[in-house]
């Protein structure tokens, strides 16, 4: 067990005794401060611990907590997801959040990150090139330096860049 775990245990063990002896909530209070100094528990703290086991409960641990919310970005729904989008490239996250019954953020979060996918044009496209794509962007790369050596001029002008997606020459 923690040391903050058996710390709380015998803060609300020592409340619990001073309530069975029907001693006055203030005086356990600054009892408690008195002892603990700058560690002291609320006076809120105390008194919700002292009504707790006036009402007859005498269990000084904590109920157990429901912990973290489970996340809906499971392997299952990943494979889920994906299959659907290969089945049909312009599905929409409303569409895929109606038939899954899961967040549209988490449906996000998986296309995105998870499965690499980015919305282009209304399209889930896959954000890395295939090896025919980056072949085909090698080979107009090698043309526009050929064209340039080749040239007497070497003007750079006549080459035009917007992004990675288009060249114009």
């Amino acid at each position: 067990m923690a040391s903050k775990d058996n710390f709380n245990l015998k803060w609300r063990a020592y409340i619990e005794f001073r309530t069975i002896l029907k001693i006055q909530l203030v005086q356990i209070f600054s009892e408690l401060q008195e002892i603990l100094c700058v560690d002291c528990l609320s006076r809120s703290t105390v008194e919700r611990w002292a009504a707790h086991f006036r009402s007859g409960d005498a269990d000084v641990t904590d109920l157990p907590r429901s912990g973290r919310p489970v996340s809906a970005t499971t392997s299952e729904n990943i494979a889920l997801i994906e299959s659907m989008v290969m089945e049909d490239k312009c599905i929409t996250i409303n569409q895929l959040e109606q038939s899954i019954e899961i967040s549209s953020g988490t449906i996000h979060t998986i296309l995105t990150t998870e499965l690499g996918y980015r919305s282009i044009c209304g399209k889930w496209l896959l954000h890395k090139l295939s090896e025919n794509q980056r072949l085909v962007r090698l080979k107009i790369a090698k043309k526009l330096l050929e064209t340039y050596e080749n040239c007497d001029s070497r003007r750079l002008t006549e080459i035009i860049t917007g992004d990675e997606t288009w060249v114009y020459y």
